[in-house]
């Protein structure tokens, strides 16, 4: 299963990335800005402490549960939508806790520990963890928001330089071309959901069909999803590469880290999508 998630590092990465500004406030500049452009607009006559305090209480929520009305009721009249736009972060205008950081850093650092089964110096926490701050630090020129998987792969190679120099060059550069390879398949895929699992014609014995039709509904139902009937497993290609989202999804059910859970939709969602074109292609043997 370890592979599998290897396989998906460079999404997931980016969606740990980008979820940071989920549960960040507005650094100090920014949330006076926001105090200003309020007074301004004579939407708020007291100090900007208790703004401060507002704010606070307003990026405290999850960000889906954030609406305009939520701070429209600490203001002297609703603001307009021009306006609470502005509340939109940035990692050029947030403030992101070292903790949120390090809790990513520390999620790749172990799994390219555990998938790779290596030590190395430039998959160390420190250096993930110095990767991360950088991204959400930006300089004027960098990115600061909808960080891609490359964006990251820049940021790495810097500050492996920075903290090694060339040592480690030839591991990191077939590590980065690795991972390159696997988010090109990533796009590959997503761009063209049906491309690996559209054929003319598949020959299905019934226990395939059946198996097949079994895991459709699961997946539509959301109950748990039949292993394989028989012992040697499936035979055919497609039917093998079901089976092994099938397993990645079992894997997703029963886990307590979030950053994988929250795959299950998009994971069921493909299931969905190798069933139907299995079953819409199939002859029966």
């Amino acid at each position: 299963m370890i592979q599998e998630l290897w396989g998906s590092f460079p999404r997931l990465l980016e969606k740990n990335i980008n979820e940071l500004l989920d549960t960040a406030e507005p650094n100090p500049i920014k949330a006076f800005m926001l105090y200003k452009r309020c007074q301004q607009e004579s939407l708020w006559n007291d100090d900007f402490q208790k703004f401060s305090k507002h704010l606070e209480d307003f990026y405290s929520r999850p960000k889906a549960q954030r609406r305009k009305s939520d701070f429209d009721r600490f203001l002297d009249r609703p603001m307009d939508s021009d306006i609470y736009s502005g509340f939109h972060l940035c990692f050029r205008t947030a403030h992101v806790s070292e903790k949120a950081v390090d809790d990513v850093a520390s999620w790749a650092h172990n799994l390219m520990r555990v998938a790779k089964k290596m030590t190395s110096a430039v998959i160390s926490f420190e250096i993930m963890s110095k990767t991360l701050k950088a991204i959400v630090n930006p300089l004027p020129h960098e990115k600061s928001e909808n960080i891609e998987f490359e964006d990251f792969c820049s940021a790495w190679e810097k500050t492996v330089f920075k903290t090694h120099g060339t040592k480690h060059s030839t591991e990191l550069k077939g590590l980065v071309a690795e991972l390159r390879w696997a988010n090109a398949q990533l796009k590959d895929a997503e761009a063209n959901p049906r491309k690996h699992v559209t054929v003319s014609t598949i020959y299905l014995t019934q226990t395939e069909i059946d198996w097949t039709l079994a895991v459709q509904a699961a997946a539509l139902e959301g109950t748990p999803v039949p292993k394989f009937p028989l012992s040697k497993g499936p035979q055919k290609q497609l039917l093998i590469d079901l089976e092994r989202v099938v397993r990645l999804y079992h894997m997703v059910e029963t886990t307590r880290l979030p950053e994988l859970g929250d795959q299950r939709e998009r994971i069921r969602n493909t299931i969905l999508d190798r069933c139907e074109a299995l079953l819409g292609d199939r002859t029966a043997a």
